[in-house]
């Protein structure tokens, strides 16, 4: 993955048919970049609606230290973060992952990338479904939640909402977008009455603790 100035380039060896000709791209979405983070060359991605490498190794390395039983995540995409994740619990030797998109070719996508590396459907898994009912379908089980769905801060804040219905205190989750051009998820992790620390990446993540 090469270093791009500007943060938003797009890989050539991508299937551009399982991106959302409905869903904007996040610097159409968003209108700029991070006004706290100026230097987003020094992150690489995928592409315009993927995590940062960086915010998925992040996670994978998080996966390790606290060793979850069981991880929901809302929105795979193409699956980076799911497999990053997926991984971190296949070296801890315990754990799982079920994810979700809406779009049924990036469930597809993810699942065979899942396959490839021998990882589905025993460590992780993803199925179509919302995000809010992928939790509800959960519930008590979640050990760690990745919240990355829409762009639509509502969308978010309902599967917080559902969330914290079920998490127990001391267990974790990360809410994806956080960064000031966000807007409206800026003001659901802003409303999440909870510990929290903010990383300043291109796009923001926000990890919170249920206390």
């Amino acid at each position: 993955m090469v270093k791009v100035r500007g943060f938003y380039k797009v890989e050539k060896n991508y299937n551009k048919n399982l991106i959302s000709k409905n869903m904007p791209k996040e610097n159409e979405y968003t209108g700029n970049i991070n006004p706290l983070c100026q230097e987003t060359e020094l992150w690489t991605t995928r592409d315009e609606q993927s995590s940062e490498d960086e915010t998925n190794e992040f996670l994978g390395a998080l996966i390790r230290l606290i060793k979850p039983k069981f991880i929901v995540e809302t929105g795979c995409y193409l699956g980076d973060g799911t497999l990053a994740m997926a991984r971190a619990l296949r070296v801890n030797g315990v754990g799982r992952i079920l994810t979700c998109d809406i779009i049924q070719e990036r469930v597809d996508e993810v699942n065979k990338r899942l396959q490839e590396e021998g990882l589905y459907p025993e460590i992780a898994s993803a199925i179509k479904c919302e995000g809010e009912a992928l939790i509800k379908q959960c519930g008590s089980v979640i050990d760690f939640a990745f919240i990355d769905s829409s762009p639509d801060g509502k969308v978010r804040g309902a599967e917080i909402k559902e969330l914290l219905k079920y998490l127990r205190p001391l267990k974790m989750f990360a809410l994806h977008d956080t960064a000031p051009q966000h807007k409206t998820i800026n003001a659901v992790a802003n409303m999440v009455g909870l510990p929290k620390v903010y990383f300043n990446t291109p796009r923001g993540m926000t990890l919170f603790m249920k206390s």
